[in-house]
């Protein structure tokens, strides 16, 4: 039974071979164990450990967990303890990176990333239509009417983070008024609202001259989200898609199939993958496969500190397997490899 020591959680898996939900929950302690007992039967289905990849500040209603290759979702909170402290610790809120704030994206994730009491949910790169527009005006009390024409034209990024003090929130908003481009914040979930952003919502991916880059689980978890993207706008490239996902195990399997043979850890990659949130990006630019990929770095970590110290990779790499970011290899690939995370994944 759950008590004071521990939280517990209502979860959900969706079995890919009978494509119906299972339910879980979960019960976290204090020691950072957790174990999880199959809702309906009340059997222990997997005993107390330790899992590094599930802390809890990746405890919140919503959250994706990739649990022994399986990928979990939180419910809610399965008893009136657990709910009362998700209530006093955190909140939501939005933040909507205008298209004149777009070069300044890479800063305004960082600050995001690292103001203490802010955690980084979710991202999302969108084209606002004139009705999502109206339900956006709704949240704000002064007028945005001088935005409308600007939000209507081109594309913006919806960030949303969780703040466990409203002085979190405002040190937030005092850092990206430095910047001095708009950035609109709202004390809500925005992506979350369905009459904003049904499901799934329509993507900005053009789909041509293209390729794809993925920041591993480990940057986005340990918050080099903003100085990844800061580095890519740097360099030229434009970003005209972008995305926070999880990767189901079957999803990965498919998408790196043609990595098999040049990954030696081929089943510590997939598993990988989806032990985290990844970002999507599609990223466009002159000879953009070769360039990004140049940008990028060799695939061996240790090759790229020696070789290209530079690179993505020798910056933001820890090893081979956590070596930051994937890149499109093959010209010919761009735009399938990013059709599939941009459009595939979310049907």
């Amino acid at each position: 039974m759950a008590d004071e020591g521990h939280l517990s959680f209502f979860l959900e898996w969706l079995d890919p071979q009978s494509a119906q939900p299972k339910p879980y929950i979960l019960h976290y302690y204090g020691d950072q164990t957790l174990e999880l007992v199959e809702r309906n039967t009340r059997r222990t289905f997997l005993k107390r450990i330790y899992i590094p990849a599930v802390t809890r500040k990746d405890l919140f209603i919503g959250a994706s967990l990739s649990i022994y290759s399986r990928q979990l979702t939180v419910l809610e909170a399965a008893n009136e303890y657990t709910r009362q402290q998700l209530q006093q610790q955190s909140t939501q809120a939005s933040f909507v990176v205008t298209p004149r704030a777009y070069r300044a994206l890479g800063r305004i994730v960082s600050y995001i990333e690292h103001t203490p009491g802010l955690q980084l949910l979710n991202l999302l790169m969108v084209q606002f239509s004139s009705s999502q527009l109206g339900a956006l005006k709704t949240f704000f009390s002064s007028p945005i009417a001088s935005l409308s024409s600007e939000l209507l034209n081109d594309v913006s990024v919806v960030i949303e983070a969780r703040y466990s003090t409203p002085n979190a929130l405002e040190e937030a908003r005092t850092q990206l008024q430095q910047l001095q481009v708009p950035v609109l914040v709202v004390e809500a979930s925005l992506l979350s609202n369905r009459q904003l952003f049904p499901s799934p919502s329509p993507t900005t991916a053009v789909l041509e001259h293209c390729t794809l880059c993925l920041f591993r689980p480990r940057v986005v978890r340990e918050g080099h989200v903003g100085e990844i993207l800061e580095a890519i706008l740097a360099a030229g490239f434009e970003i005209s898609a972008l995305k926070l996902f999880h990767f189901r195990m079957d999803d990965a399997d498919e998408f790196f199939r043609v990595y098999k043979g040049i990954y030696r850890q081929y089943q510590e990659v997939l598993k990988y993958m989806c032990s985290g949130p990844c970002i999507a990006l599609e990223v466009r630019g002159e000879d953009v496969v070769r360039q990004f990929r140049e940008l990028c770095g060799p695939h061996d970590f240790a090759l790229a500190k020696t070789l290209r110290p530079a690179s993505l990779r020798a910056r933001f790499g820890k090893t081979t397997l956590q070596n930051a970011v994937h890149c499109t290899d093959c010209p010919e690939d761009g735009v399938l490899e990013t059709q599939f995370v941009f459009t595939s994944l979310t049907s």
